[in-house]
């Protein structure tokens, strides 16, 4: 869908306005009013042998990439292959995005004081997987380069309002998201008006965990990214062998599509991982 086209009556600044249909699903969002109403579960298991074998051969060439960059490269791909994942609903209405963005969060340095922030992409439809990947790694030194940036200030402005007024800010934004768009002061730096949130706690060292949706904001999908291990799998000759494996633990709106297109899409995660030749072509 290109951003160019023009807006029509009910759009958003971001997203185009889908027809509920006449089913009963065409319900949800008066049944499940919100998010964690209507999350779904959805647990991926990658083998990734094959993916760090071609990391590691990609190692000082202007092709490098990190795991993390790869996962992100496979999710922008999917999110375009299967659109419907890439919806979101808000004031009872369902809209598709029409630009990927992206969110998660950023450590400046990896020590136990060292301070977080939320990184935000957004690619285009006409952007390849070199631009996107220019576009993540820019955000990614924006944020570990110390500057404050828009988010921050706006958070450090609203947190200098008394607990009261604070509340009746946030009550009178949600309105006015609810019923006309997100406020322009918001476009572009909310990072929970995004495609997807992913928290990568493999960079930790950590295991995938399930996390629950935000229902401030327009996030529909939230990933976490478990630590790479060694896993007991059987191999191409019926035997167990062991690999290396990864975990994403998915947390969906399953009122943006059906439990079969959801499962569907996300198997995508392992084909495309598999087969790291297809990053390149998103």
């Amino acid at each position: 869908m290109s951003t160019s086209a023009p807006r029509k009556r009910g759009d958003r600044h971001d997203a185009t306005r889908v027809d509920l249909g006449r089913g009963f699903a065409a319900m949800f969002p008066f049944l499940m009013k919100g998010r964690n109403d209507s999350i779904a579960y959805y647990p991926v298991t990658i083998e990734v042998e094959t993916l760090l074998e071609h990391l590691e051969q990609l190692k000082g060439t202007p092709e490098q990439l990190s795991l993390f960059e790869a996962v992100m490269l496979a999710l922008v791909k999917i999110l375009r292959e299967r659109p419907t994942l890439n919806r979101y609903i808000i004031g009872r209405r369902l809209y598709q995005r029409r630009d990927v963005q992206l969110s998660f969060i950023a450590r400046r340095q990896f020590t136990e004081d060292s301070t977080e922030t939320n990184v935000y992409v957004t690619v285009k439809p006409t952007d390849d997987a070199a631009t996107a990947l220019a576009k993540l790694r820019g955000e990614i030194r924006s944020a570990k380069s110390g500057e404050e940036k828009s988010d921050d200030k706006l958070l450090d402005l609203f947190l200098h309002l008394p607990r009261a007024l604070l509340q009746v800010a946030i009550n009178l934004l949600g309105l006015w998201d609810f019923y006309v768009d997100t406020p322009s002061f918001l476009r572009g730096i909310d990072p929970l008006r995004c495609s997807a949130y992913v928290a990568n706690l493999g960079s930790v060292g950590l295991d995938a965990a399930y996390h629950h949706l935000f229902e401030w904001g327009t996030c529909s999908l939230f990933i976490t990214i478990g630590k790479v291990k060694p896993t007991v799998v059987v191999g191409a000759d019926g035997q167990p062998t062991v690999r290396r494996t990864m975990d994403l633990k998915i947390a969906l709106d399953e009122r943006i599509a059906d439990g079969y297109y959801d499962a569907r899409a996300l198997e995508l995660f392992d084909t495309y991982l598999g087969d790291p030749a297809q990053l390149a072509r998103i």
